[in-house]
């Protein structure tokens, strides 16, 4: 009556025999794999890197996914007349000239809209470049797609046409196009004037840029919550939050890397600031 029970000794004895001799040939699998400790932890440094910047790719194309509504809908918007005024050209000839100056208008409208995605999504980080600042968020406003009138949003720019910095350009429009689409879902959530101002200021050997909105704002006890991973504040349908809590640590962490600050100040109910400091 005792052999079953003496035999699952044994098989548990065998298995764990076996268990520990296989994480021994792990263990000498991976010391004759890295020759020194440093070796290793190189690269480990390697991995975390790689990963940083496929991460980083996957949220600017997020942020391209949440662009996409609103770039068909203004799409739409400037198709929509010049089928209308080319439907009256056929039945007025008089009508012609008038048509044509309203689908060029459209025309350039939307190639202005894609040339700005484009060069978001096309890009790699690359090498840093002199990036004119005035240029840079003309484009990025650009590459959201939809006007802001059509949502009652006022884009306040106090951007001087001749200050320029020498950065990663794709990278730091990524942030600006988080920041810019953030201030957006905050004004929204609110009735009233709607304000989104964009500032660059020079400030010795940096550059300030400054994204303020006139939203919802943030709580004061989230503030210093802001920028870690997995935290948000965004609402979704059912009330829960809505987002990742990606996207300002990532902004964060791509600031970093091109050996600036980001900060933010917020009154609930006022609107909320997020201030870049940059090297020129």
């Amino acid at each position: 009556m005792d052999q079953p029970a003496n035999l699952d000794t044994h098989h548990d004895a065998v298995d764990h025999f076996l268990a520990e001799k296989l994480a021994f040939r792990e263990q000498l699998h991976e010391g004759s794999r890295w020759a020194t400790h440093s070796e290793r932890l190189e690269h480990l440094a390697a991995e975390n890197q790689s990963l940083r910047q496929q991460l980083v790719r996957s949220q600017r194309l997020a942020s391209l996914g949440t662009m996409s509504a609103m770039v068909a809908h203004e799409f739409n918007n400037i198709l929509t007349p010049i089928i209308s005024y080319a439907q009256m050209a056929q039945r007025n000839p008089a009508m012609t000239a008038k048509a044509l100056g309203r689908a060029f208008d459209g025309g350039l409208r939307a190639t202005d809209i894609c040339r700005a995605i484009l060069g978001l999504a096309r890009q790699e980080s690359g090498e840093p470049v002199r990036v004119n600042l005035c240029q840079l968020i003309t484009d990025t406003l650009l590459a959201i797609g939809r006007d802001p009138k059509r949502d009652a949003i006022e884009i306040i720019l106090r951007t001087p046409a001749d200050i320029s910095i020498v950065t990663r350009k794709v990278e730091l429009q990524q942030v600006l196009m988080n920041l810019l689409l953030n201030a957006r879902t905050a004004v929204l959530e609110k009735s009233g004037p709607r304000r989104i101002e964009i500032s660059v200021a020079p400030a010795g050997p940096e550059v300030v840029i400054r994204v303020s909105d006139n939203g919802v704002g943030i709580p004061r006890e989230n503030l210093k919550q802001s920028f870690e991973p997995c935290f948000t504040t965004k609402p979704s349908p059912d009330g829960k939050p809505g987002g990742h809590g990606l996207g300002l640590a990532i902004c964060r962490d791509i600031v970093l890397s091109l050996k600036g600050e980001i900060t933010v100040e917020s009154t609930p109910g006022s609107g909320s600031t997020f201030t870049l400091l940059l090297p020129s």
